[in-house]
């Protein structure tokens, strides 16, 4: 019994091992069961199968009638077929017009994906910040834990007041009460985990967050301008504008119409081929005009954006430098001034009082948590300079 009980605690440990996962793991199995993601494909389809729905001509027309003589008894029957078409260069302009669309659809849904995927890995940061500020939480709750003892036995030595144990009991109230809060913060942020995983559990490993050097400003740029689908987006759409502009003005040329047709009396049967050729005067002079302004349009909004984006990197990049010297700024100082170990040594000496102690802890753990937050947000911000690898 005992040896089958240890096979099923050794499989256990496994598949709960197998189940956790890193960040880069986590978003690839995200990418995966994503409804999201699996909705931005479906329209991607969608649109692909849309752009070629006019690149055959239209269906054959058939018709026939009888027709009475007006005067008399003769009757007069006829039938027949006819096929129109566009100008035969339009159909290669559409097949072009497609496959410009086809690309514009995989950058958007590329750069859909990508929104998808950063904020999902938002998500994952804050989950592992939580993480690690639970763990801070629970240290910092055992340790007023063990202050509340410490003061109850200098207040029954007569070394502290009831004021400094009130004090020592509203500290051990607090930390109870941030470490609950944070423990349900992070069981808010594990659900929308498994939300975004399309439902399936997803254990994420990390307990501290990865902060990567960042590289120099031109080095991050190329990069970014490179591999970022929102400015090949931006291109394609220019793509698309100009092969509609080019369809348009084949749609200009003459269309032809050809055609089998009989008509029969009770005397004569008349039965022959047709032609037809329309006359391009001004029915597609509208649409011209409308191509041209749209592909202005395109070409005007992909300045925007571009210039927009390149906005954007300065910002988040200047703002990343800024954040990382402050957290290194502040790391040096909580490494040189973290003497919580010497405070208490001092206050159960009685050196130092009650108050002081507390007041010095106050100061030691804002300026942890500052250096906490200032980690998830150099996370955060190095993660959206680094999109394009999502």
């Amino acid at each position: 019994m005992k040896y089958i009980t240890s096979i099923l605690l050794l499989i256990t440990i496994t598949l709960t091992s197998l189940a956790q996962v890193s960040i880069n793991d986590a978003l690839n199995q995200i990418e995966a069961n994503s409804p999201a993601i699996a909705a931005l494909k479906a329209q991607v389809d969608f649109q692909k199968a849309e752009a070629r729905t006019n690149l055959l001509p239209p269906n054959p027309t058939l018709e026939g009638g009888r027709f009475p003589a007006v005067e008399g008894a003769g009757v007069k029957y006829a039938w027949g077929v006819s096929q129109s078409f566009e100008f035969p260069t339009v159909y290669a302009k559409r097949n072009q017009l497609a496959r410009a669309n086809d690309k514009f659809a995989d950058v958007s849904f590329s750069a859909a994906k990508q929104e998808v995927l950063l904020q999902a890995k938002h998500v994952i940061l804050d989950y592992i910040h939580a993480k690690r500020m639970l763990a801070e939480l629970n240290q910092r709750e055992k340790f007023a834990s063990n202050m509340l003892g410490i003061i109850k036995k200098k207040v029954d030595a007569g070394q502290a007041t009831a004021i400094d144990l009130n004090n020592a009991r509203l500290r051990m109230v607090e930390a109870t009460q941030n470490a609950s809060s944070m423990r349900s913060q992070k069981n808010i942020l594990r659900r929308k985990i498994v939300l975004l995983n399309g439902g399936q559990e997803l254990a994420v490993t990390d307990s501290l967050l990865l902060l990567l050097p960042l590289d120099e400003r031109e080095t991050v740029f190329s990069q970014f301008a490179q591999s970022d689908p929102r400015f090949a987006e931006t291109q394609q759409l220019v793509a698309m504008a100009e092969q509609s502009k080019l369809l348009v003005a084949h749609q200009g040329l003459p269309e032809l119409n050809i055609g089998y047709q009989s008509e029969q009396t009770g005397a004569e049967h008349f039965t022959g081929f047709k032609a037809g050729l329309s006359i391009p005067l001004w029915g597609n002079s509208g649409n011209r005009r409308a191509a041209a302004i749209k592909l202005n349009s395109s070409q005007a909004h992909a300045l925007s954006q571009r210039a927009m984006l390149e906005l954007e990197f300065e910002e988040l990049y200047q703002q990343t430098l800024s954040i990382k010297s402050q957290l290194d700024e502040l790391r040096k100082a909580l490494k040189s001034n973290n003497n919580l170990e010497l405070t208490q040594r001092a206050l159960e000496a009685g050196e130092v009082s009650v108050i002081d102690f507390f007041n010095e802890v106050t100061f030691l753990y804002e300026i942890t948590d500052k250096v906490f937050d200032l980690e998830l947000q150099y996370a955060r911000r190095y993660a959206e300079l680094h999109r394009f690898e999502l």
